[in-house]
């Protein structure tokens, strides 16, 4: 990897107690930063053992997350040959944060998420070899169809594990208009009350609306707990109104989606409302699969939820020849 990239500054990869990486990655990997104008960004690279990669997945993580998270699953799309790039998004990750109170979970535009993941593809584009897959989870699954719907990235296709395109606790006018009233009122980079995740901290498991992966949740846990640099607090009303921008444009624009497009909703999602995804299905012409019983997560979710989601996928893959 080190000949591959020698103008980028190296970055850490965290490992709480010295956790070993899937073993599929570590001789394949690495993670570098990249400078956008005064931002700074961190990305992974892993690179197909294949003598030939089947192709490249470019992933679009979800808020708060970063790209340690996704390891286990970048060792997955490995072993299938593909090139796997992943952007920790500004203000998440070992990016820079946007605000002085760097636990701050704020963006200026979901538009910016999109922009960043397309300018680090873009920058590496001579080792990613096509047909390129845009993907995304949750947030990071809005941020992979406005990039594309945007017309700032043009893949070949788009996968999405339970895209952020309604959320149970904001679809209500009342809620939405509260929100947009604080933040008019100048109030943009509070964080909203009475959440849960106001340190940054996991919440006790038996609680989590995440995964019901005890061990997953426990291993995801850790890198809040020994790691404060990845600690993300509660949304602001900031980020929460450009989520709600971000969500309406997205279903509003979702007719003009021209490519393949794969959404794998969580059956028992607690946070996206499975329906607001078939519904965007739906007018996307898109492929719609749900996973029965799993919670959000559905890459830290138990093996049983978690093999469902990559036999979609792959059934995805040979149905459109990638």
């Amino acid at each position: 990897m080190a000949g591959l990239l020698p103008t980028y500054d190296k970055a850490d990869i965290v490992q709480p107690g010295g956790r070993p990486l899937p073993e599929a990655l570590e001789p394949r990997m690495g993670t570098y930063f990249i400078n956008r104008g005064d931002l700074r960004l961190r990305f992974m690279l892993a690179t197909s053992p294949a003598d030939e990669a089947r192709g490249s997945i470019i992933f679009s993580p979800g808020r708060t997350e970063f790209i340690e998270k996704y390891l286990e699953a970048a060792a997955d799309f490995l072993k299938r040959g593909f090139n796997i790039l992943i952007v920790d998004p500004r203000g998440q990750g070992l990016s820079d944060r946007l605000l002085e109170d760097k636990m701050k979970s704020y963006v200026d535009s979901f538009q910016d998420y999109a922009d960043d993941l397309a300018f680090v593809a873009d920058e590496l584009g001579s080792i990613l070899p096509k047909p390129h897959i845009v993907m995304g989870h949750s947030m990071g699954g809005t941020v992979a169809l406005q990039s594309v719907l945007s017309g700032v990235l043009n893949p070949s296709a788009v996968v999405c594990s339970a895209p952020m395109l309604g959320l149970y606790d904001l679809d209500t006018p009342i809620m939405k208009w509260t929100i947009r009233g604080m933040t008019a009122l100048g109030l943009k980079a509070r964080n909203l009350p009475f959440q849960k995740q106001r340190n940054g901290l996991p919440v006790p498991f038996n609680i989590n609306k995440l995964t019901s992966d005890k061990d997953r949740y426990r291993h995801w846990a850790a890198y809040f707990q020994t790691s404060p640099r990845l600690r993300v607090g509660p949304p602001t009303y900031g980020w929460i109104v450009q989520a709600i921008k971000s969500m309406a444009w997205v279903n509003r624009n979702a007719g003009e989606l021209n490519i393949p497009c794969l959404i794998v909703a969580a059956g028992a999602d607690p946070i996206v409302d499975p329906a607001s995804n078939e519904a965007f299905a739906s007018k996307a012409r898109a492929t719609f699969r749900v996973v029965p019983g799993a919670l959000h997560e559905l890459f830290l979710e138990r093996d049983i939820y978690r093999d469902q989601f990559f036999a979609i996928f792959d059934e995805f893959l040979n149905d459109n020849a990638l």
